[in-house]
C-alpha cells in the first residue's frame, strides 16, 4: 500500500491508492490445449459440477466472486506452465508460488489448487497419494489474527462521517444501511425495499444472505433512527424500488455488483474524514458486533442477528467484552476497598495512626497478617 501510494497518490489517499492494481497477467493461448497439460485440467475443472455446481449429484459450486478470485490466482500460474504436464505442480514449485505472495493471497492460492485438485481426484485423473498440495500450510489464519483483520469504526469515526452526510444523502443512506442492519457488503449492497416485511406487527429486515446461498434468513427489526433515515432518503428521492442505493441511470436507482457499492462507500468515508486504509464497509459491522457484546446480547440473539451459522463468532466478541468489562468492575471494587481502608484511619485516632495496629513499628498491616498469640 505504501508502494502504491507513493506511486499514484498523495501520502494518506488511500482511496486513489487502491483503485491501483496489479499487472495483468499475459493472454493464454486461444486454441484447444492438449491432454495431460496443466492448462488441459484447468478447463476441464471450470466445465464441472465442482465448479458449476450440480445439486443431483451434491456439487454446489462456486459463488461468482469466488470463480473470478481463482481464475486470477490459477491463471497466473498458467503464463508459463500452461503447456507443461500437470507434474511440473509439484510440491516445491506450489511453496515457492506461496512464498512470493502475501499470506492471505498464500492461502488463497492453495485452496484454490486444492479444490481443482479434488476434482482430478474424483475423475481419476490423479491418485490421492500423489497430491501435490499434501502437506502444505498457508499463514493466512495467523496473519488475520495477528493483524485483526479490518478495524472497526470507532465513535469518532461515526460521528465525523455523519457530521458530513446528513440525512437525506445517498452516503447517509449507505452509512444507515450498514449502521442498523448489521449486513454484510454481500447483503447490503442488495437491499431493497423487498426485504422490508410486517412481521408481528413490526417492520423488520429480512434477507436470506449470500455467504450461506440462501439457507441462513437474517430477521431484525427496523431501528428507529434507520425508520428515520428512510423516510429522509424518501422524501429527497434517492431510494430505489428494486435497491435502496446503486447506480443512478436516467433518474432510476440501479443495482450495482458488491465490488463497486464496497468502492463507492469506501470514497464517501474517505470525503468524510475516515481515511484508514483497513476501514471500509466490515468495518461498521465489526463495530455494530462489538456494541451487541456490551449491550449483553446471548450468542444466540447475536447469531440470529448477524446471520452467523458459527457461535466462535460471537462468542469471540462476547469474550472480548466480558474481559474489559470485568476488567472495570474489577478495579471499581479495589478503588472502594481502598476508599474503605483510608475511612478506617480516619476513623482512628492519631495514636493508633502512628503506631498503625499497635506493634509500634509505624508500619499499618491488615487483620490478616497479624498472627494470634497464643
Amino acid at each position: 500500500m505504501k508502494g502504491q501510494i507513493a506511486l499514484y497518490g498523495n501520502p494518506g489517499d488511500y482511496m486513489n491508492a487502491q483503485k491501483q492494481r496489479a499487472e495483468p497477467c499475459p493472454a493464454l493461448p486461444l486454441s484447444a490445449p492438449k491432454p495431460g497439460t496443466l492448462r488441459w485440467y484447468w478447463h476441464g475443472y471450470r466445465q464441472s459440477d465442482h465448479w458449476l455446481g450440480d445439486l443431483s449429484v451434491g456439487q454446489e459450486g462456486l459463488a461468482p466472486s469466488t470463480r473470478l478470485q481463482r481464475t486470477g490466482l490459477i491463471e497466473s500460474l498458467l503464463a508459463e506452465n500452461g503447456e507443461k504436464p500437470f507434474a511440473v505442480l509439484s510440491r516445491k514449485v506450489i511453496k515457492a508460488e506461496m512464498k512470493a505472495r502475501t499470506p492471505s493471497q498464500a492461502g488463497n492460492l492453495l485452496s484454490a489448487l486444492r479444490s481443482m485438485v479434488r476434482w482430478m481426484t474424483d475423475e481419476g485423473h490423479l491418485n490421492e497419494d500423489d497430491d501435490p498440495t499434501i502437506g502444505l500450510r498457508s499463514g493466512k489464519a495467523r496473519a488475520s489474527r495477528e493483524s485483526g483483520g479490518f478495524l472497526p469504526w470507532t465513535e469518532e469515526d461515526m460521528t465525523r462521517y455523519r457530521a458530513r452526510w446528513p440525512l437525506g444523502t445517498e452516503a447517509r443512506l449507505m452509512f444507515d444501511i450498514l449502521h442498523y442492519t448489521f449486513l454484510r457488503l454481500g447483503d447490503a449492497h442488495r437491499f431493497g425495499p423487498p426485504h422490508l416485511r410486517q412481521i408481528v406487527r413490526k417492520m423488520a429486515v429480512q434477507i436470506a444472505t449470500e455467504k450461506s446461498r440462501g439457507n441462513t434468513t437474517v430477521t431484525v427489526p427496523v431501528h428507529p433512527e434507520f425508520a428515520e433515515s428512510l423516510r429522509a432518503a424518501r422524501a429527497a428521492s434517492i431510494i430505489g424500488a428494486e435497491v435502496f442505493t446503486g447506480k443512478c441511470v436516467r433518474g432510476r436507482v440501479l443495482p450495482m455488483n458488491k465490488k463497486a457499492w464496497a468502492m463507492k462507500f469506501k470514497k464517501y468515508a474517505v470525503l468524510g474524514g475516515v481515511n484508514e486504509p483497513k476501514k471500509s464497509c466490515h468495518g461498521v459491522r465489526k463495530a455494530r458486533a462489538e456494541v451487541a457484546a456490551y449491550a449483553e446480547c446471548t450468542e444466540s440473539q447475536m447469531m440470529a442477528m448477524f446471520g452467523w451459522t458459527d457461535p466462535k463468532m460471537p462468542a469471540h466478541y462476547i469474550a472480548q467484552a466480558n474481559c474489559e468489562k470485568l476488567g472495570m468492575s474489577g478495579m471499581d471494587k479495589v478503588v472502594a476497598f481502598d476508599q474503605g481502608q483510608l475511612l478506617d484511619d480516619f476513623l482512628r485516632g492519631p495514636e493508633e495512626n502512628k503506631t498503625g495496629t499497635g506493634h509500634g513499628n509505624g508500619v499499618v498491616t491488615f487483620p490478616g497478617h497479624i498472627r494470634k498469640k497464643l
